[in-house]
């Protein structure tokens, strides 16, 4: 199950949230500013905002994922990642009517 980062504690947040989202789901999700999801049904990070409020998303983060399912892993953060997580995912949305790339189609 993954828990904390391996990010420091004292470190500015939307870098921390940074370091453990690239930690903990760059695997599956892209999570930059740029790039397509290497799990093609995984969303983009940069992109949450059209279909979450992602200060909504804290409450989520929080709880956790305990029982995995496909691909996702289970999965918890600590209080002070998830303010860190929801500070990095803010800092990457791109702003309100911006022209968005549209997801990519699952590869044959």
């Amino acid at each position: 199950m993954a828990t904390a980062s391996q990010a420091a504690p004292d470190q500015d947040p939307i870098a921390r949230g940074k370091a453990i989202v690239t930690h903990n789901c760059a695997a599956c999700h892209a999570v930059g500013t740029t790039g397509d999801s290497p799990n093609p049904t995984a969303p983009r990070f940069r992109q949450l905002s059209e279909r979450y409020d992602v200060e909504a998303l804290a409450e989520g983060l929080a709880e956790g994922l305990t029982v995995g399912h496909g691909p996702m892993p289970e999965w918890t953060f600590p209080p002070d990642d998830v303010t860190a997580i929801v500070a990095y995912l803010k800092s990457i949305q791109a702003p309100a009517g911006a022209q968005t790339v549209p997801p990519s189609k699952p590869r044959p």
